[in-house]
């Protein structure tokens, strides 16, 4: 059963913690040099490969990828200092001279070639494998230029290139896979230190970073899985920078004396994602009853109080290219729902679970447990499986999320990286359907603006008609952040960047 925390009760534990941390502090002494981040949850491996934000946000520590987002989302130069586009299929990167591995090793051209060989080839299993399926061939022109082949045009090779860390060969050479996810090495603003899996993950400065050496000299990522303890370290001074603030919890930090609030716009779509490949969810009119059963404006309005925007029958949010404005939210309606549920053979009800992770996702616990008591009122008994970071990263491996869960999927502005998730060769498309895989393919095989979003539109009206999940919210990106945390803006991506981030004095 989940523990509820009242309102009088998390004050006082806020300030009890306050008091405990500041006593600490006094006793013990705090660097303005060291910068905590708490994170709702770390991954349970440091592989590059493996799919998820949460582990990017740990390679772009130590590693850099050839085309780097800022926080707004807008793509420039990386390790690439400039790229351009030889002809339709063929891309000349120009590499930055100058630029050292953390053992002091220069970063050349067979580097690139080393990771992207790596992750195209057919064996290998790479979370962002597929958004740089395109590529034919990788050659070295000269240490510092390389060159890409595709086979198609492909207007996201560099979107798709941004979530790619750059591998040291020498390196992996040496010590293995293995031994890179051990001890993970780059290019990146900060080295590698520390790794308690389920607890930390610490890093220092790296001194002699291209980008310039980092103001803090040491990073420490803690794992905080509950919200309310997350916002009383921050409070206490423990964390300057905590993810993922609840809205309930939003007037603490607001009305506590040090701290404040940062939040963005992100491009994230909430969704409860189906399991179809077994029953009941196999047949298309229970999903469809089950996307009737929630009110999702009175959930947006209490719960939410305003903050995100309803997805429109579709898993994009409306400022990503490919969104379908001529689709609607599914409207509330129990009694449709009952009658789907009736004509299924389900008319007396069934159980069912929904998986989903404490705070990483704004409110993600309410909303599942919302839904849960809405499903109820259609004869659906639902309980709520919340489960750490790294279970869930294990649930993911396994293709196995139980019958519902809750994941929120990063268009980055274009529909390629949020719709590669329901294609069968992510590994984590639980639905399949060949009209969709054909268009995905199009879509990302020319470079005609016209023909991508008319392609994606089709794409939304078939996951409208199949209904493999329930479209939800489009949701912000709320930080909380001590007021002496300077030049840290919130990144609408959640990788942060925190290279020029500095810690005023008391």
């Amino acid at each position: 059963m989940r523990h509820r925390i009242t309102h009088s009760l998390l004050r006082q534990t806020l300030r009890s913690s306050a008091a405990l941390l500041v006593s600490a502090m006094l006793c013990q002494g705090v660097s303005a040099q060291t910068l905590t981040v708490g994170v709702q949850g770390l991954p349970d491996t440091l592989d590059t490969g493996f799919s998820s934000f949460a582990t990017l946000n740990l390679a772009f520590q130590t590693m850099d990828p050839l085309a780097m987002r800022d926080d707004a989302g807008t793509i420039g130069p990386g390790l690439a200092q400039s790229w351009q586009a030889i002809d339709p299929l063929t891309w000349r990167f120009k590499l930055r001279a100058g630029v050292k591995f953390h053992d002091g090793q220069p970063f050349t051209a067979e580097d690139v070639k080393f990771t992207l060989d790596y992750i195209l080839a057919p064996a290998t299993v790479y979370g962002s494998k597929r958004r740089i399926t395109q590529i034919a061939s990788t050659t070295v022109i000269d240490p510092l230029t390389v060159e890409i082949k595709t086979k198609a045009p492909f207007p996201t090779l560099i979107n798709g290139l941004s979530d790619i860390p750059i591998e040291p060969k020498h390196y992996v050479e040496k010590v293995g896979r293995a031994g890179m996810a051990k001890a993970p090495m780059g290019t990146g603003p900060f080295k590698f230190a520390k790794w308690v899996p389920a607890d930390r993950y610490e890093l220092t400065a790296n001194p002699d970073y291209w980008g310039g050496a980092p103001k803090i000299k040491r990073l420490t990522l803690r794992q905080i899985p509950e919200a309310s303890t997350r916002v009383a370290s921050l409070v206490a001074g423990e964390t300057q920078i905590i993810e993922e603030v609840p809205i309930d919890l939003l007037p603490q930090v607001e009305q506590s004396s040090g701290v404040g609030v940062a939040a963005v716009e992100s491009t994230v779509g909430l969704i409860l994602t189906f399991d179809t490949r077994k029953p009941p969810f196999d047949d298309v009119r229970v999903r469809r009853a089950l996307n009737f059963a929630v009110n999702k404006q009175l959930i947006l309005d209490r719960m939410l109080r305003g903050k995100g925007s309803l997805l429109q029958g579709q898993m994009l949010t409306s400022n990503t290219f490919g969104f379908n404005p001529k689709l609607k939210p599914i409207a509330y309606d129990p009694k449709q729902a009952r009658a789907l549920l009736a004509e299924a053979g389900l008319g007396k009800g069934f159980a069912t679970s929904i998986t989903t992770r404490s705070g990483k996702y704004l409110s993600d616990v309410d909303i599942a447990n919302a839904v849960a008591g809405m499903f109820l009122e259609v004869g659906v008994k639902t309980g709520v499986n919340i489960v750490e970071q790294g279970v869930f990263s294990k649930m993911a491996k396994a293709s196995d999320m139980g019958p519902i869960h809750a994941v929120g999927w990063y268009s980055l502005g274009d529909a390629d990286f949020a719709t590669v998730w329901f294609t069968q060769k992510s590994g984590r498309a639980y639905w399949k359907n060949d009209e969709f895989e054909k268009l995905f393919l199009a879509a990302r095989s020319t470079v005609d603006k016209t023909e991508r979003e008319k392609a994606y539109h089709r794409m939304m009206e078939i996951m409208y008609a199949e209904v493999p999940a329930i479209y939800l919210y489009g949701l912000p990106s709320i930080y909380g952040v001590s007021k002496r945390l300077k030049h840290f803006s919130p990144p609408s991506d959640k990788l942060l960047r925190l290279h020029q981030a500095e810690i005023a004095a008391n």
